[in-house]
């Protein structure tokens, strides 16, 4: 009983030497792929980082233009709102003088009849 013990003990460790072996080798598998994959995506987020600034300098120079115009647009509306503004009270201040001369005709007009008259 004492070799049966032996060979079951022997083998146990064999086992278990072989099974930390390829433990330990698949561990720096993973070690050595996470690293690789960490230096990968720093240079991703670099070239990213690199590619982005330009590309926001003229997001923020293409924004400013638009912003130009919208202001200019808005200045040119303000000026044609203006002047048909003013372009609108000509008309109400000659139909007032208008009424106002025609009123003052009517009257002497009708003063002039009344005069005749009698």
């Amino acid at each position: 009983m004492d070799s049966t013990v032996q060979i079951g003990l022997v083998v146990l460790i064999y086992t278990t030497a072989i099974l930390l072996t390829l433990i330990t080798i698949f561990l720096i598998k993973l070690i050595y792929t996470s690293t690789k994959l960490a230096k990968t995506l720093s240079q991703t987020s670099e070239m990213i980082n690199k590619e982005l600034e330009p590309t926001l300098q003229e997001l923020k120079e293409t924004l400013g233009s638009i912003n130009s115009i919208a202001k200019n647009a808005d200045n040119q509306i303000n000026r044609v709102k203006g002047v048909f503004e003013k372009f609108m009270c000509v008309p109400f201040r000659v139909g007032q003088k208008m009424r106002g001369l025609f009123e003052g005709l009517k009257e002497g007009l009708s003063a002039g009849i009344r005069l005749f008259r009698k």
